[in-house]
């Protein structure tokens, strides 16, 4: 199951109506503006969908501040099973942010969020409670995945720990 199919399940996403001349621009790729943060985990947290900067995709690669691209692009749906297009359902799930150009024109939109910087310290208690018990992510870097447990200061769950609890 994914997180943002338990928020669907919790009530935190509300059907959106997403107007005809919106859904027509879903597959105008020049209107994405390679930011990348629909390519970032994220988490249902005060009932908005919080992107977890630390944790990209795998296939995510940094070409300055703001630019990102996709190393797989033309073969991202066959072999990154995870990865979502643009289309009427990851819209529905909230996977873009907000000031998404594939997004704008649908009212009452609500994508993933930016934590804000002074929230960050009741984020990652959050986080810490929530990925507590969690092993990696497919759609991460075993390295990115380290890394993250050491901010939240975790100690990893090997697939050995996570066999014998079921």
């Amino acid at each position: 199951m994914s997180i943002n199919l338990l928020s669907e399940i919790l009530g935190l996403r509300k059907p959106i109506l997403i107007p005809p001349e919106v859904e027509e621009k879903f597959s105008d790729e020049k209107l994405c503006r390679r930011c990348g943060l629909c390519c970032y985990g994220s988490v249902p947290y005060q009932g908005k969908l919080a992107i977890i900067l630390d944790l990209p995709c795998k296939y995510l690669i940094q070409e300055g501040e703001k630019k990102n691209t996709c190393a797989i692009y033309p073969a991202r749906h066959q072999i990154a099973k995870w990865c979502q297009g643009v289309n009427p359902k990851s819209v529905a799930r909230g996977l873009f942010p907000n000031d998404c150009p594939y997004v704008q024109g649908i009212q009452g939109y609500q994508g993933k969020v930016l934590i804000p910087y002074q929230e960050n310290a009741q984020f990652y208690n959050f986080l810490q409670k929530t990925f507590r018990h969690q092993p990696c992510p497919e759609y991460l870097k075993p390295s990115d995945w380290q890394k993250f447990l050491s901010l939240l200061r975790l100690a990893p769950v090997s697939q050995n720990q996570e066999l014998a609890k079921k």
